[in-house]
C-alpha cells in the first residue's frame, strides 16, 4: 500500500459534498481517482453507480485497466464479504460508465432516443474531413438560395467580408461562428446576443458593451502604460543624468494617466477621447554639453526609449478605442448592426441546412451528441423527465477527469446530472488547459477554484502539489518560470506556494539533472536553415549523451542505468518539423518513432498515385499527367517528355501526346510506351465508372507494380505502408455519403486544405528503443527521463487576436466594416475589445502549453532556441526587474515565444552568470545556457556523426552478388502470388471444388488474388441499364438490414420501408419493384426468423468480421508453398449474428435461384464462406457458434450447416 500524502488521503476518502482537486503535474491524479473508486467499492458501492468521464478514449481504457488491476489486488487484502462484492465488480467494469463525455452522450441517445423522436439508425460523423465536406455542401446550398432570391442584404454581407480573390471569407466566418455557437450551452441566446453587443439606447457611453466590456480593456491598457512609466522611473531613479533629463516627464505622465484611469466610468466617451487626444508627454530636459561629456549616457537613452514606447501605447489606445467621435462611432455601429443581424440570420440558416443534410444521411456529429443528450435530459415524457430522473437516481457520484478542458455545453450536462442524490468529484489542473481551439473553457475551473475556497461554501478544494515525476532541478526551473508569469489575468491562476511543484522524488546527488538551454546564434534569414540547425544540433546532443554513457536514475528500482533512446522525447509546438526530423535522424543513425509526421501526401509514392487518380478522372491536366509519365509507371525521361511537348506547344499535354503517336518522326520506343499507357488509362477510366475507388487503387497497384517498386526503394517498408494507407483511406471514404472518383480527389484536397494531412502510418511494429517525437498536445499525460524541446523560438499563433474578424465566447464577434466605394476598412471597437481579450487568452494558453511541455521531464530538460542577434535577445531578457515577483504585464504580453518567456524569467542579466564567452548558468534553477555558433559547424565542429561501414573489395562483392542472384530460389513462392488481404467472397471458391483450387491462370481475373468461379459480365461490357440479379440481391439485403424488429414484420412494413428507401434515393423505383416482399415475410415467419425477432436486442445485422489466418491452412488445397508464418487477413460481412444464452447463431441470406437438384451445389458453394465467418466470430466473441444458417429466400428454406 503506497504512503499517501495528507492531501491525497483527503481526495481518496472525503465524501458528502462536491470536491475539486487541483492536481499539479506528476501528482498522481489518475492513481488517486482509481483509489477513490476502489475505496467506495469497498464500502459497498457498485461500479455502475458511477459516471467517470475522461478526456480521451485511451484514458478511459487505461482507467478501466488500472481499476481492474487494483480490484484484483484488493480482493486478497479484504474480508470475505468485501472480497465477494469486489469480485462482482470485475464483471461490471467492461460495461461501466467509464468513458468520454461524448461516448456517454451517445449512450444516452441510444437508450432514450424515443424521447425526442429520433431515428436510432444513425451513423456518427467521426471523420473531420467528411464533416467539413458536408458543411461546405450546406453552405453552398444556403448561398445558392440567397443568390436565387437576389437578397441584397446577403450580397452586402458577402461584400463586407470579401477580399480581392474570392467570396469565401464569409463562409470562413460562418464556419468559425458555428464552432463557437454550437459549444455554447445556450446557442440561440448566444446568437441573439451577438447583435446586442452593437446596440445602444441614448448614447454609446451608456451602453452595456462600453461600460462593462470596453472600459475594463481600456483600464487594462492604461495599467500597462503605467507599468511602462514605472520602468522609466526605475531607470531615472538609478542614474543622475537620466533623472535630470526625464524624471519630471515620467512623473507628469503618471499623474495624467492615473487621473484618466480613476475616472473612466465617471466621464463620457467623448470627454475621455478629448482628454486622451490632448495628453502630451512633457519633453525631456536638454542636458548641457559639460554635463554629458565623458559620461555614460546609456541610462538616458534607455529612458528615452521607454518614453517613446509610452507614447506609442497611448497612440495605440486612441487608435483602438477613440479614433472616431462618439457621433461617428454611433453611426458606424448602426451599419455594423445591419451586418451582424444578417450574419446571425445566415448562421441560423446554415445550422438548419447542415442539420437537414445530417438528417437526410442519418448521421450525427460530436456536437449533436451533446445537444441531443441535453434535449433528452430536459424533455418530459407524460410530464416526467424520464431520462434525467433515471441518471440522477442511477449515479451516486460523477467523477470528471481533466475538468479544466470541459466546454460550456459539457458543463451543462454535468450540472444537469448532478442533484442531491449524488456529488461531483472534479479533477484537473488549470495550468494544463491547452485545448482552447476546441472551445475548452478554463474559466469554469477557475471560478470553482475561487468559490470553493470561500468560508461559506460547503464544497471542498483539495490541492495536490507534490510532483512524484520530476527531479528537483526540473521542479525549481518550472517554478521559477511560472512564478514570474502566471497570475489571474495571464494564465488564470496565481502561481503561489499551493500551486507550485513540490519535489516528491529524491534523486541521488550524482545524477545529472541540470537543465540546458542551447541557443543557436545565426543571422541567416532562411527558415529552412534555422530548422536544419535546430534538428541537427538536437541529433548531435543525443549522440553525445549516448556516447558518454549518460546515466538515468530508475526511481522504481532505486538504481542507475545507461541511457536508452526510448528515454528521450522530442517535443515541439506543431508537427511541421517531423518529416525533417525523420530524415536528419536517419543520417545520424538515431532510431525515431514519429506518430504524427506531416506531409504524407507529399511523399513521392503518394504524389504518383494522386496524379494517376487525377488523370483517370480527367486526363486534360498537364502537371499530374507529366508526373505519371515521368514516374516508374511509364518511365519517360525529361528529354522524351520535352520531345512530346514540342509536337504541340499550345494545347493540353494530353493532346500533344496523342498527336505524337501519329507524328512521322516519333520514336518507336516512346510510341510503344505511350500506346501501352493510353490503353491502360482507358481501361482504368472504364473500371472507375463501375467499381469502387479502393478496387481501382488496388488494380493500379497490381497492374503497374508500383507497390513492389516502392518497396525496393530506400525506406521501402514505409513507402509501401503509405500506399496501403491510401487504399484503406479510400475504403473508409466509400462508407460515407460521398461517392465517385472526382469527389474522392476533392476529399483528399480538402484534407490538405484543412491541414488534416494523414499521418504517415507505421510500416512495422513499434520498436521499443526509439526516440519519441511528438507535439506538446500529444505528450500530455506522458513522461520521459529526458525531454528535448526542439524550437523554443517558434512564435506564438497571432491569428486569434490579429484577424479582421475575431471571435470570443463572451463577446461573440468583432467585425471590420468595409466601405463599398473605397474598400477602406474600419475595425469596430467591438473587434478591438475582443482583440485585447484574445491576446491575453492566447498568451495564457501558450504559457500553459509551455508548462505541459516542461513538466513531461523526469530527470533533465534540454531546450533548443534560435536567435539572429544575441545582443537583441539579451536586451529583451534584461528588460525585467530582478525580484522574484510577477513580471509586469506590459513585458509579458510582448513575449512572442517560449524562448522569450524562459529568458525573461530565468536568464536576465541579474540571473545569468557567465562561465566563459559562450556559457552561462543560473544556479538557482539548475539551468545552463550554451550559445552555439553555426560557424563552428562549418569548421567541422558540432557535426552529426554518420556511422560508416568498412570498405569492401568491389570485385569480390560483385562476384558474390552475381552468384547470390543466380543461385537464389525463393522458398515460399506462394507468398509472392498472394496478397496479405483477402475478402471472404474472393476466396469462397476455394471451398467449392478442389479442382478449381489449382487456380489456373485463365481463372484469375486479378493478379495475386484468389478469385475463382464464373462471374456475370460487368455492366460496362453489356452496355445495359437493366436491373440485374446482383442488384436485386444487394437491395434485398438492404431491406433486411433496415427493417424494424420490434415485432414480426408484415407485408405492409416492407412496402412502407421500400417507399421510404425510394424517397431517400437509396433505391430506384424499378429496383424496389423487383424485390419479393412476400419471401421476406415468409422468412420472418420461419423458425429462424422468429428466433431473430425474439432476440432482436441481441441481433447484429451486416456484421463486419476479420480474422488473421495462416496462409498454409487457408490454401491447403492449392499447390502453392507457404511459410507457416505467412498470415492472411480475411475480411467480410455476415448478414446477421444472434447472441443467445447457448452461444452464437449466424445467418446469411441468399437470393440465388434454386432449381431442382442444385440446392446441394449451392450449399457446397457457400458453406466454406460461412465456416470462415463462424471461426472469426467465435474468436471475436469468445463464445461457441451453435448455429450456422444459410437461408434461401427463393424457396423459404433454412439450412443449418452446424448439422452437416
Amino acid at each position: 500500500m503506497p504512503e499517501w500524502t495528507e492531501d491525497q488521503k483527503k481526495a481518496i476518502t472525503h465524501q458528502g459534498h462536491d470536491i475539486l482537486v487541483s492536481a499539479a503535474a506528476g501528482s498522481g491524479k489518475t492513481t488517486i481517482l482509481v483509489e477513490r473508486i476502489l475505496e467506495m467499492l469497498k464500502n459497498g458501492e457498485n461500479i455502475d453507480n458511477f459516471l467517470v468521464a475522461t478526456f480521451t478514449d485511451a484514458a478511459a481504457l487505461e482507467m478501466k485497466e488500472r481499476l481492474l488491476k487494483r480490484i484484483k489486488a484488493a480482493i486478497n487484502e479484504t474480508d470475505q464479504e468485501v472480497s465477494r462484492h469486489l469480485q462482482k465488480q470485475i464483471f461490471k467494469i467492461p460495461v461501466a460508465n467509464i468513458s468520454t463525455l461524448h461516448a456517454f452522450c451517445l449512450s444516452i441517445i441510444k437508450k432514450f432516443y424515443y424521447v425526442i423522436d429520433l431515428d436510432p439508425n444513425f451513423r456518427l460523423l467521426s471523420d473531420v474531413t467528411e464533416q467539413s465536406l458536408m458543411k461546405e455542401q450546406a453552405y453552398d446550398n444556403l448561398r445558392t438560395k440567397y443568390y436565387d432570391k437576389k437578397d441584397t442584404d446577403f450580397l452586402a454581407l458577402t461584400d463586407n467580408f470579401t477580399d480581392d480573390r474570392s467570396d469565401d471569407a464569409l463562409k470562413d466566418v460562418v464556419f468559425k461562428l458555428y464552432d463557437f455557437a454550437i459549444t455554447n450551452d445556450q446557442t440561440e441566446k448566444w446568437l441573439d446576443d451577438l447583435v446586442k453587443t452593437y446596440q445602444f439606447d441614448d448614447s454609446f457611453s451608456n451602453s452595456n458593451f462600453y461600460r462593462h466590456e470596453a472600459v475594463p480593456q481600456i483600464k487594462n491598457r492604461l495599467e500597462q502604460i503605467l507599468d511602462l512609466i514605472g520602468q522609466g522611473l526605475d531607470v531615472t531613479g538609478s542614474d543622475e543624468l537620466a533623472w535630470k533629463s526625464l524624471d519630471a516627464s515620467f512623473i507628469a505622465a503618471r499623474e495624467a494617466v492615473e487621473n484618466l484611469e480613476n475616472d473612466l466610468l465617471g466621464k463620457s466617451y467623448s470627454e475621455l477621447r478629448t482628454e486622451l487626444m490632448g495628453l502630451k508627454l512633457m519633453a525631456a530636459k536638454r542636458l548641457k554639453k559639460d554635463e554629458t561629456e565623458g559620461e555614460d549616457l546609456s541610462f538616458v537613452e534607455e529612458a528615452k526609449t521607454i518614453k517613446g514606447n509610452v507614447k506609442k501605447q497611448l497612440d495605440k489606445l486612441i487608435d483602438d478605442f477613440y479614433v472616431l467621435s462618439e457621433a461617428d462611432l454611433e453611426k458606424s455601429l448602426l451599419d455594423a448592426q445591419k451586418i451582424v443581424t444578417k450574419l446571425v440570420e445566415v448562421e441560423r440558416g446554415f445550422i438548419k441546412e447542415y442539420a437537414q443534410l445530417k438528417t437526410n444521411s442519418h448521421t450525427l456529429d460530436f456536437n449533436d451528441l451533446e445537444h441531443m443528450a441535453v434535449e433528452i435530459l430536459q424533455t418530459p415524457v407524460d410530464d416526467h423527465l424520464v431520462a434525467l430522473d433515471y441518471y440522477q437516481t442511477k449515479f451516486h457520484e460523477l467523477m470528471i477527469d481533466e475538468y479544466q478542458d470541459v466546454n460550456a455545453m459539457q458543463e451543462k450536462i454535468i450540472q444537469l446530472l448532478s442533484n442531491d442524490n449524488n456529488h461531483l468529484f472534479m479533477v484537473g489542473d488549470i495550468k494544463q488547459s491547452i485545448y482552447g481551439f476546441r472551445q475548452a473553457a478554463p474559466y469554469i475551473f477557475a471560478k470553482k477554484y475561487d468559490d470553493f475556497q470561500k468560508e461559506d461554501n460547503p464544497n471542498e478544494l483539495i490541492q495536490l502539489s507534490k510532483n512524484f515525476r520530476s527531479s528537483r532541478a526540473v521542479d525549481l526551473f518550472v517554478n521559477q518560470i511560472f512564478r514570474r508569469n502566471f497570475d489571474k489575468k495571464i494564465g488564470d491562476i496565481v502561481y503561489d506556494k499551493k500551486s507550485q511543484l513540490d519535489p516528491g522524488t529524491d534523486f541521488p546527488k550524482e545524477v545529472d539533472t541540470e537543465n540546458e538551454f542551447n541557443l543557436i546564434v545565426n543571422n541567416d534569414d532562411e527558415e529552412v536553415e534555422k530548422r536544419q540547425l535546430l534538428i541537427e544540433n538536437a541529433a548531435k546532443r543525443i549522440q553525445t549523451l549516448m556516447k558518454s554513457d549518460f546515466q538515468i536514475y530508475d526511481g522504481k528500482k532505486k538504481e542507475m542505468r545507461s541511457l536508452k533512446y526510448s528515454d528521450i522525447a522530442i517535443l515541439s509546438r506543431t508537427k511541421e518539423n517531423n518529416t525533417d526530423v525523420i530524415s536528419y535522424f536517419a543520417k545520424a543513425d538515431i532510431p525515431v518513432m514519429v506518430t504524427d509526421a506531416q506531409n504524407y501526401f507529399q511523399t513521392t509514392e503518394l504524389q504518383i498515385m494522386m496524379s494517376m487518380l487525377q488523370i483517370i478522372d480527367n486526363p486534360f491536366q498537364d502537371v499530374p499527367l507529366v508526373a505519371v509519365l515521368r514516374s516508374p509507371i511509364v518511365n519517360l525521361n525529361e528529354e522524351e517528355l520535352a520531345e512530346i511537348r514540342l509536337v504541340d506547344k499550345q494545347e493540353y499535354y494530353f493532346t500533344a501526346l496523342k498527336e505524337y503517336l501519329v507524328a512521322e518522326n516519333a520514336k518507336p520506343e516512346i510510341k510503344n510506351k505511350l500506346q501501352s499507357f493510353l490503353i491502360q488509362l482507358e481501361n482504368y477510366r472504364e473500371f472507375a465508372n463501375k467499381n469502387s475507388i479502393s478496387r481501382l487503387i488496388w488494380k493500379i497497384y497490381q497492374e503497374t507494380g508500383l507497390l513492389e517498386y516502392v518497396s525496393g526503394m530506400p525506406g521501402g517498408k514505409q513507402r509501401a505502408a503509405n500506399l496501403h494507407a491510401l487504399y484503406q483511406r479510400a475504403d473508409a471514404y466509400e462508407e460515407t455519403n460521398y461517392k465517385g472518383l472526382h469527389q474522392f480527389i476533392n476529399f483528399i484536397q480538402r484534407m490538405q486544405d484543412l491541414n488534416k494531412d494523414l499521418s504517415q502510418p507505421s510500416s512495422i511494429e513499434a520498436v521499443d528503443d526509439t526516440v519519441k517525437v511528438m507535439t506538446v498536445h500529444a505528450s500530455k499525460g506522458l513522461e520521459f527521463p529526458i525531454v528535448i524541446y526542439l524550437d523554443m523560438a517558434k512564435q506564438f499563433n497571432k491569428l486569434d487576436f490579429q484577424g479582421s474578424t475575431l471571435f470570443d465566447v463572451n463577446n461573440g464577434i468583432g467585425i471590420t466594416l468595409t466601405d463599398n466605394q473605397t474598400r477602406l476598412e474600419y475595425k469596430t471597437i467591438q473587434r478591438n475589445v475582443i482583440s485585447s481579450q484574445r491576446k491575453l487568452a492566447t498568451i495564457s494558453e501558450e504559457m500553459r502549453l509551455l508548462y505541459v511541455a516542461l513538466t513531461r521531464a523526469k530527470q533533465k530538460l534540454i531546450m533548443f532556441g534560435f536567435t539572429k542577434e544575441i545582443a537583441d535577445t539579451f536586451k529583451m531578457w534584461d528588460n525585467v526587474t530582478p525580484d522574484s515577483g510577477v513580471i509586469n504585464e506590459s513585458i509579458r504580453i510582448k513575449a512572442l515565444s517560449f524562448q522569450d518567456l524562459v529568458g525573461i524569467s530565468t536568464l536576465s542579466d541579474q540571473q545569468r552568470v557567465p562561465l566563459d564567452e559562450d556559457k552561462f548558468e543560473n544556479q538557482a534553477c539548475f539551468l545552463k545556457l550554451n550559445l552555439i555558433h553555426p560557424q563552428a559547424q562549418d569548421q567541422g565542429l558540432n557535426k552529426i556523426i554518420i556511422p560508416k561501414t568498412a570498405p569492401k573489395d568491389p570485385s569480390d562483392l560483385f562476384k558474390k552478388t552475381v552468384k547470390d542472384i543466380l543461385d537464389f530460389k525463393y522458398q515460399y513462392q506462394g507468398s509472392v502470388d498472394t496478397t496479405a488481404y483477402q475478402s471472404v467472397s474472393e476466396i469462397k471458391g476455394l471451398f467449392a471444388d478442389p479442382d478449381e483450387a489449382e487456380m489456373s491462370e485463365d481463372l484469375l481475373e486479378e493478379k495475386s488474388r484468389f478469385n475463382l468461379g464464373s462471374f456475370a459480365k460487368p455492366k460496362f461490357l453489356t452496355q445495359t441499364k437493366q436491373v440485374t440479379a446482383a442488384d436485386v440481391g444487394s437491395a434485398t439485403h438492404l431491406v433486411l438490414q433496415k427493417i424494424g424488429l420490434e415485432k414480426t414484420p408484415e407485408l405492409s412494413d416492407f412496402t412502407e420501408l421500400l417507399d421510404q428507401l425510394v424517397n431517400e434515393k437509396l433505391l430506384t423505383e424499378e429496383l424496389a419493384d423487383k424485390i419479393d416482399c412476400q419471401s421476406l415475410v415468409n422468412f420472418y415467419q420461419s423458425d429462424l426468423g422468429k428466433l431473430i425477432v425474439e432476440n432482436s436486442q441481441n441481433v447484429s445485422r451486416e456484421y463486419p468480421v476479420s480474422i488473421l489466418m495462416s496462409a498454409k491452412e487457408l490454401f491447403k488445397n492449392t499447390s502453392k508453398d507457404y511459410s507457416i508464418n505467412d498470415k492472411i487477413l480475411v475480411h467480410g460481412i455476415i448478414d446477421g449474428v444472434i447472441e443467445t444464452n447457448r452461444g452464437i447463431v449466424i445467418f446469411d441470406y441468399k437470393t440465388d435461384h434454386v432449381s431442382d437438384g442444385n440446392l446441394a451445389e449451392l450449399i457446397e458453394k457457400y458453406s466454406g464462406q460461412v465456416n470462415l465467418y463462424a471461426k472469426a466470430i467465435s474468436a471475436i466473441k469468445n463464445k461457441p457458434v451453435v448455429g450456422k444458417y444459410l437461408y434461401f429466400l427463393k424457396i423459404n428454406e433454412a439450412v443449418d450447416l452446424q448439422e452437416k
